[in-house]
């Protein structure tokens, strides 16, 4: 089957997702959500008010923070002066397209493949959770693996400025897909990853054009202030929400109170200490992005085949919840490009039932057992909450590092 054929079978799978999804956002955006917080946001800004450090009502009982860009917000403004319901069906649409976008991105890296609907089908089943949770919380991550995604596509195909617009945009949005940049420098992409930098400046600069220099300066500091992660509250998470190894490491090298009254710590040292090792494990995590890119551009003979590339970029996907501070269930979406990776890996191997792949297929299994078997429509809220205590969604997503390092194609299969 000729890959445009194969295209236009998968665009009749991609129109029936929409009808589902579209149905099924007509629920949730009869709901408050976080874009609720971003709408606030945006009516804050537009009054001359600053939205930082200030709880933003959500639903009764139930307020946030917000912690995105100023130029967020304003480019939200059209938004707001649409009914909350509409608003909030239009983005959930956004997503929808942005979902079946990276089906498409993440194809370009296997090109033509027969089992193409099976791989997304195992694809949708271990990423499930994470996915409805971001319909669910109508939130911003399909939207950052997208434009994560996209932006290298384009560079791909040489155009360097689309990319690079797209990608600084994101970054700018919600910093997330910043471990980007530095990989585009290492590949040898530096006109992609200059420009990048140049857009990101000039996205940082666009609020002066109607505040003026002084007042974007003030609004961006009160950003930063929020988004630092040396604050204390992104130094040590311990409620049930956060998940990352700021959420993990320090709970188990130190003592602290849970919503739930159950140790989870194996030593009591001092939460510095804890903190320590925590940001070493993190170190530890990105230095070891250096093994899946290998040699840097200049010492290269041939650039990296495709799905060297898309393993490598996977990995640094797979980084952005586990790294980053104050990432909740919905940033796990984040680890699509790494299991649609490995799904096609042990595909392509099924036949020969070697000791690797089936290494492989445990790790999977475990990961898919922390991350989506424990979600509280399966298991119920109650332990549920116990899990999320002891947070085995980060578990389950350190499962998927030692899955990636075995599911290496050969030089001949590349």
């Amino acid at each position: 089957m000729k890959l445009k054929e194969q295209e236009d079978k998968l665009k009749y799978l991609g129109y029936t997702l929409l009808v589902f999804l579209s149905v099924y956002g007509i629920k949730i955006a009869l709901k408050p959500s976080d874009f609720t917080v971003f709408l606030t946001a945006s009516e804050m800004l537009l009054a001359g008010d600053m939205p930082y450090n200030e709880w933003l009502f959500v639903s009764e009982g139930n307020y946030c923070f917000y912690f995105y860009s100023p130029l967020w917000a304003y480019v939200l403004a059209p938004f707001t002066f649409l009914p909350s319901f509409v608003a909030q069906y239009l983005w959930l649409l956004l997503n929808v397209f942005f979902l079946y976008r990276i089906g498409q991105l993440l194809l370009d890296y296997i090109g033509n493949y027969r089992r193409i609907k099976a791989v997304y089908l195992f694809v949708f089943i271990l990423s499930a959770r994470f996915l409805f949770y971001n319909f669910e919380m109508i939130q911003m991550t399909l939207f950052v693996v997208w434009g994560g995604l996209e932006a290298l596509a384009q560079f791909r195909s040489g155009k360097n400025v689309r990319g690079a617009f797209i990608l600084a945009f994101i970054i700018n949005v919600k910093l997330l897909p910043l471990v980007l940049l530095p990989y585009l420098f290492y590949r040898g992409m530096l006109k992609a990853g200059l420009l990048t930098i140049g857009f990101s400046l000039l996205f940082l600069a666009l609020p002066a054009l109607w505040l003026g220099w002084s007042a974007n300066w003030e609004l961006h500091q009160e950003w930063f202030a929020v988004i630092n992660p040396s604050n204390a509250e992104h130094l040590l998470e311990t409620d049930l929400g956060p998940h990352s190894l700021t959420a993990l490491i320090p709970t188990l090298f130190t003592e602290t109170e849970g919503v739930i009254d159950a140790q989870r710590h194996i030593a009591n040292l001092s939460v510095d200490t804890a903190v320590l090792i925590m940001n070493f494990c993190r170190l530890l995590l990105i230095l070891f992005t250096l093994y899946f890119v290998g040699k840097p551009w200049f010492l290269m003979k041939e650039r990296p085949s495709k799905l060297n590339d898309l393993r490598a970029i996977a990995y640094l996907f797979l980084l952005i919840p586990l790294i980053f501070p104050h990432q909740q269930k919905y940033a796990f979406f984040c680890i699509v490009p790494t299991v649609f990776y490995l799904v096609y890996y042990c595909f392509e191997h099924w036949a020969n039932k070697s000791l690797r792949l089936k290494t492989i297929l445990v790790f999977m299994g475990l990961s898919f057992l922390l991350m989506t078997l424990t979600t509280d429509g399966l298991v119920g809220r109650s332990l549920n909450a116990v899990f999320q205590h002891y947070k085995l969604i980060t578990y389950g997503a350190l499962m998927l590092v030692p899955a990636l390092v075995l599911a290496r194609f050969s030089v001949s299969e590349d």
